[in-house]
């Protein structure tokens, strides 16, 4: 046979049954890509770890299931080094999310508490890395927390009164140099609200209104790292007996035919309006209005030659009624 022949049917031969052949691709590592967000917080007597499991390898392919997560506490060390570090860093054993699909990778939230009384009193650092393949195929190591683990913090011990400006929180301070979280719930909420810090151990909540329940909690906290379990929920529920601030800066001006009168607006939110009273020559007190929305009362029963005072109460929804002002006096 012919080499020319052979040539044209093994070229015929490979364009029916060969395939294009590409550049050779190396199987992957399957190397994790390293955690990114993992915190640490001191949570009452417990060490709180959490992160979340990358969802991919270095060389973007889904992770499916994890062979290994290695959450490692241990002493720090100057200058750092993650080798000689892992020389004393104590390993502690994470559950394995479960299995996950290819195509459709997630990222799955991971937590582990750690007691305190194992690291008390030492600054540490706290790292994870993890695995698909076994031992020799973790990822890099995470961002790396270093916190100085302080004795437990123990949950304050809260009260609450009803005071005029509304409710007075007040606990007795564990050690000094701490602050505080104060939260909230009312019926009309689904989780508490945190509603302000605190840097002395008393909190007024200006912001509650009367004849409302709510639940109080505080959570004591030292440093970015330590804080305490939430304090016992306080019950507070008091009716609305509290008469509005006094009225302030009241100006009265004689004009042709009558006396105007004005104040400073009171801050409250159930304000419901103002009374005047007025005095003549120096006669008792006496209203002359009835409640007023605005600010501002203009006299037109006033007669030339007589002196007038005159003074302003607030009055809420409630119909709880301050105090008189300071009377202010002017001749027509």
């Amino acid at each position: 046979m012919r080499p020319a022949f052979l040539a044209t049917v093994g070229a015929l031969l490979c364009s029916l049954g060969c395939g294009y052949i590409g550049p050779v691709v190396p199987p992957s590592p399957l190397i994790p890509a390293p955690v990114l967000n993992l915190t640490v917080v001191e949570r009452g007597d417990k060490l709180v770890t959490s992160f979340d499991t990358p969802a991919f390898t270095t060389d973007a392919l889904g992770i499916k299931h994890f062979s290994d997560i290695d959450l490692r506490m241990g002493p720090d060390v100057r200058p750092f080094d993650f080798d000689r570090w892992t020389e004393t860093a104590r390993r502690y054993e994470v559950p394995l999310p479960p299995e996950g699909k290819a195509d459709n990778p997630k990222k799955v939230a991971i937590e582990r508490s750690i007691p305190v009384s194992e690291w008390q009193g030492k600054t540490i650092t706290v790292a994870v890395r993890t695995s698909v393949k076994g031992e020799g195929h973790f990822s890099q190591w995470s961002n790396r927390i270093v916190l100085e683990v302080a004795p437990p913090l123990h949950p304050p011990q809260v009260s609450a009164e009803a005071t005029a400006k509304g409710y007075r929180l007040t606990w007795a301070a564990e050690r000094p140099g701490l602050h505080w979280e104060i939260s909230r719930t009312s019926p009309a909420d689904k989780k508490p609200l945190d509603i302000g810090t605190a840097e002395k151990p008393e909190y007024i909540d200006g912001t509650a209104q009367w004849d409302t329940p709510y639940e109080y909690t505080v959570v004591a906290q030292q440093g970015p790292n330590a804080e305490s379990l939430p304090s016992k929920p306080v019950d507070a529920n008091h009716p609305d007996t509290f008469s509005p601030s006094i009225p302030t800066e009241i100006n009265a001006l004689a004009g042709p035919d009558s006396v105007e009168v004005s104040w400073t607006r009171s801050p409250e939110p159930d304000l419901k309006g103002y009374l005047v009273y007025r005095s003549v020559d120096g006669g008792p007190f006496t209203a002359v209005s009835g409640v007023l929305s605005l600010p501002t009362f203009s006299d037109r029963k006033v007669e030339h030659s007589r002196t007038y005072r005159y003074a302003i109460s607030s009055i809420d929804t409630k119909n709880n009624e301050s105090d008189k002002s300071e009377p202010v006096a002017v001749a027509f």
